[in-house]
């Protein structure tokens, strides 16, 4: 274990119930007051900022940040593209490919494909578009996300409960019904 890891390893296990508590009350509202926090926690307003402070000193707490809803915004196919570059010393190639404004997230990770993409697009076509963008950098491999509801599961909050019907539940009432099988009234 290197000495990054040690001092990461060491700074979590310095987190007390308390600032767990807060770190929880973050994960879900990271707007939430200060002063609120503290009396969820037991503690005055300037003692819980102080913590929230110290946490944030430490990097435990990187940023404070608005999601968006892709969706909300027209963006209506997820997907997650494995991307290989035909050679690696393209950097150029894998730039413009990281760079690309449909590409939300990227990881650089271990085995066949160099880098883990989320891309956006308001539709198929548009997809199949930044594909053929990606594919003059390198070769791709493509899932669609059909949901992301299990999406950036908290640390400290606590998770759903009901991790296999949140993934098999259906939406808007779709989904093959047997000719003369009414649909259930919801």
């Amino acid at each position: 274990m290197g000495a990054n890891a040690k001092v990461k390893a060491r700074r979590t296990q310095d987190l007390d119930p308390i600032d767990r508590q807060i770190l929880a009350i973050l994960e879900v509202d990271g707007r939430r007051p200060t002063a609120e926090i503290g009396r969820a926690v037991g503690l005055t307003g300037p003692a819980t900022a102080d913590r929230i402070a110290r946490m944030r000193d430490k990097g435990i707490i990187t940023g404070f940040t608005v999601k968006l809803d892709p969706m909300q915004l027209g963006l209506n196919i997820s997907a997650v593209v494995e991307f290989g570059a035909y050679s690696n010393a393209d950097a150029v190639g894998i730039a413009a490919v990281v760079g690309h404004p449909a590409v939300r997230s990227c990881y650089k990770v271990t085995g066949p494909g160099l880098l883990i993409l989320i891309v956006h697009a308001t539709d198929g076509a548009e997809l199949h578009d930044i594909l053929l963008d990606f594919s003059s950098h390198g070769s791709t491999k493509t899932s669609i996300i059909l949901s992301s509801d299990l999406a950036e599961l908290p640390f400290f909050a606590e998770r759903p409960r009901d991790v296999i019907g949140v993934l098999l539940r259906k939406r808007r009432g779709r989904g093959y019904r047997p000719p003369g099988v009414e649909r259930a009234r919801e």
